[in-house]
């Protein structure tokens, strides 16, 4: 992925700058966490760890990803919480195994 462009934004077209590092590592963290993020501080690797951390069954959790990925939504809501995939490590939908860019 290409990450450039905003880091070079950050640091108004400085890589060297404090800001633009920040943002580089930012943007790598994230990167380095799980496909399923859960109101904006939790993520998940597996529908198995999210399903179970959500209290209800992979089950439901596909059929609402699916109904999202066909509806091309970023985001469903389970309960109080707030689930979405993880754009900035690449994926492009919840489930579809061509989520990941190249």
């Amino acid at each position: 992925m290409n990450w450039i462009p905003e880091i070079m934004a950050a640091g108004q077209g400085d890589l060297d700058s404090p800001a633009a590092k920040a943002r580089g590592h930012e943007l790598w963290n994230d990167s380095m966490q799980g496909k399923y993020i859960v109101d904006r501080d939790k993520y998940f690797r597996s529908l198995e760890t999210l399903s179970y951390y959500l209290e209800t069954t992979q089950v439901k959790l596909r059929l609402l990803m699916g109904k999202a990925d066909q509806l091309s939504k970023h985001e469903i809501v389970i309960g109080n919480h707030r689930i979405r995939f993880n754009k900035e490590n690449g994926y492009k939908s919840f489930l579809k195994p061509s989520g990941i860019m190249s």
